[in-house]
């Protein structure tokens, strides 16, 4: 609740209000995107005449200083007058003029005729520009034409702290003291809009057309023709005269995200096809002339679509819920999940903002970003430094012990720390050094070298293990104990298993190589693996001050038998009932026995994994046939037939040479009726 409180005091804070107003500029866009524009450029209440780049080089115009162009000016506000606009502005201000003695009398008679005209029609607001100790008016001659007064209205526009027109004023105060309605307030009162009471925020529509627009010198051309009919389209339009330039008069507005590439040529012409190559704009700019902001202000009073702001206590509340519901939610998630769930958040709030901004109220989207952004960096800030201090210690204390896996479950849940277990699907894999015995003692007198030897074939054996998933529990010596399916679940645990042990045989022949060439007097290592599936005690064992993560049962003992079982068929790699009924038919292997392993009373049926198919000679492929099919006559008892499918591949095969016996033996002295085709292995 105190980060709710922190986070969302700059929602209540009153020289804060343009971050609320900044949504306004996101709100836009994605309005845009989501309704199109607010309304038809057709539909438009206003339209611009603009002094534009084609203006300015062609003649009459091209040339000539500005204060000489009132001639032109008055011939087309005659003919924009005469089409009866519900209110002509003009966004232009000349303080100078030629008419006066010593240069041109009389050379505004044509302006000032069409302002008296128009201002006696109530049709014509004049602008002015207030600086700080004085105004810049029109010429004064020209204020007596139009009316006085009554008819000459501030233009000066509101700007946010990031230099931003997002707002219009409602009113000025004039020198005498009184309230007088601004420009775009005039023109909109006089085409029968109410005026409002406060500064309002501007609903701009969107698009880069969305105002029509006649360039000047287009008009002056069309009214030179006589083409009065082309001036019946600004009928009942709210006509405002001004500048659309490069350079000149232009402002950031909330629009700045949505503006887009103009199109002159797709606004009515009358005289002329507009010439883009010459004067139309190529690239989108954030900003846009200021004509089109006192358009945009007329038009959102014309249509009644100002933007409501949320009060501050409402944005407060807002904030504050949204903080503290985020905050909640960091700190049952990690980092990235809490990253993607607050981006999920904030997009809801998004899509709720831009459904009340279609309605016309503008929530705080800008404050609730930066919400979302401080709860997440002061939760996970809070976490890494108080929470995360004791899944710092495990990570330093067991990564030089344990699995990668089985630290990452550590930190996450450092309750397993706790002794005791739960039953669990698991794999066992055992392997064992075949003669490593021998080889010690060849050593005897290099145990530096010795140690060095084994710690290598270990890395390689660890290495396919966890390259496969899975988790080394212990080192005994030269043997090694792994685990699928603990502490992580693991779907495919038999086939991880039995892929890390085929990969054990091949990264050994490698280590072979590498050995020889290193120790010349060293032997060609060999190991032997077992592995088992089924249902073990999986925990934390030992004692209260040193515990080892391990699994403990039947599962495990007879995958320790099948390792040891591995000298009696001559095998590398041998797999009990359950992992071979789990394996997919890609792995090439043979049932060697019905076996009663030591410590046992039941029987089970026990493989033999040679290899991958196609990774299998063909030779012994067949090898695998023939034992196969003389393996279920000795299970029937047709030991005489089995001897000779055996006898077949006895002197490349162990597995065969041993049944060869088995059936001599079984010949001389038949087996009696409870003999159930099992193998009593006495030893370990």
């Amino acid at each position: 609740m105190a980060l709710g409180i922190v986070v969302a005091i700059p929602a209540a804070v009153p020289g804060l209000d343009y971050l609320h107003r900044l949504g306004v500029d996101f709100l836009l866009p994605l309005r845009h995107a989501a309704f199109g524009p607010l309304f038809a450029a057709e539909d438009s209440d206003v339209v611009v005449v603009v002094i534009d780049e084609e203006t300015y080089r062609t003649p009459p115009f091209a040339g000539a200083p500005e204060v000489a162009w009132t001639p032109f000016l008055a011939r087309v506000i005659e003919a924009v007058t005469a089409a009866e606009p519900s209110a002509i502005g003009l966004d232009l201000v000349y303080p100078t003029s030629l008419d006066r003695p010593g240069l041109v009398p009389g050379y505004d008679k044509a302006l000032l005729k069409s302002f008296l005209k128009a201002g006696r029609a109530g049709r014509l607001v004049l602008g002015q520009v207030r600086l700080s100790q004085q105004a810049i008016t029109p010429y004064p001659s020209q204020i007596i034409a139009v009316g006085g007064a009554d008819n000459l209205r501030t233009l000066n526009l509101l700007v946010d702290a990031d230099d931003v027109v997002r707002r219009y004023p409602a009113a000025f105060d004039s020198e005498s003291g009184a309230r007088t309605p601004s420009f775009a307030v005039e023109l909109a009162k006089r085409a029968g809009a109410a005026a409002p009471a406060e500064d309002f925020v501007i609903n701009f529509n969107t698009g880069a057309d969305d105002i029509p627009t006649f360039s000047l010198f287009d008009l002056f051309a069309c009214a030179e023709a006589g083409r009065q009919d082309f001036f019946e389209r600004l009928r009942d339009k709210v006509v405002i005269f001004g500048t659309a330039l490069d350079v000149e008069d232009r402002r950031l507005a909330a629009k700045r995200f949505a503006a887009g590439v103009p199109d002159r040529g797709a606004h009515p012409r009358c005289a002329s096809e507009f010439d883009a190559t010459r004067f139309g704009e190529i690239v989108a700019r954030h900003s846009i002339p200021a004509v089109y902001i006192h358009a945009a202000a007329v038009n959102t009073l014309t249509k009644s679509a100002p933007l409501t702001l949320l009060g501050p206590g409402l944005r407060f509340a807002v904030i504050l819920v949204s903080t503290v519901g985020l905050a909640f939610l960091f700190f049952a998630l990690s980092p990235v999940l809490g990253l993607l769930s607050g981006a999920g958040v904030y997009a809801a709030e998004l899509a709720g903002s831009l459904m009340l901004f279609r309605l016309g109220t503008v929530a705080p989207v800008v404050l609730l970003a930066g919400a979302c952004l401080a709860t997440y960096t002061a939760v996970y800030a809070y976490r890494f430094v108080v929470e995360d201090r004791q899944r710092r210690w495990i990570q330093h204390a067991f990564r030089h012990y344990l699995a990668p896996t089985l630290v990452d479950r550590l930190s996450d849940d450092p309750s397993v720390l706790e002794l005791g277990g739960a039953r669990r699907d698991v794999t066992v894999f055992f392997s064992d050094l075949a003669g490593f015995t021998t080889f010690s003692e060849t050593m005897k007198d290099r145990p530096e070298q010795l140690l060095a030897i084994l710690n290598r074939y270990l890395t390689v054996v660890t290495g396919m293990i966890e390259n496969n998933g899975g988790y080394v529990d212990k080192f005994i010596g030269d043997a090694v104990m792994a685990i699928w399916g603990a502490p992580l679940a693991d779907a495919a645990a038999e086939r991880h298993a039995v892929d890390a042990a085929l990969d054990c045989q091949a990264a050994l022949v490698r280590f072979n190589a590498e050995l020889a060439a290193d120790v010349p007097d060293a032997p060609s290592l060999h190991t032997r693996i077992g592995i088992n599936t089924g249902v073990a005690v999986a925990g934390n064992m030992g004692s209260r001050t040193r515990l080892n993560y391990t699994v403990a049962g039947d599962t495990v003992n007879l995958a320790a038998r099948l390792e040891g079982a591995n000298k009696v068929y001559g095998s590398l790699i041998l797999v009990g009932e359950a992992t071979a009924a789990a394996l997919p038919r890609d792995y090439v292997m043979r049932c060697v026995d019905y076996l009663v392993v030591k410590g046992r009373h039941e029987p089970l049926r026990v493989f033999e994994v040679v290899g991958r198919e196609g990774d299998v000679a063909d030779a012994t492929v067949e090898c695998l046939a023939v034992f196969g099919t003389a393996f279920d006559l000795y299970q029937n008892r047709h030991f005489t037939e089995a001897r000779e499918g055996f006898a077949r591949y006895a002197e490349t095969d162990s597995a065969s040479a041993l049944y060869v016996t088995r059936c001599d033996q079984f010949v001389e002295s038949p087996p009696g009726p409870d003999w159930d085709g099992s193998f009593r292995l006495t030893s370990k």
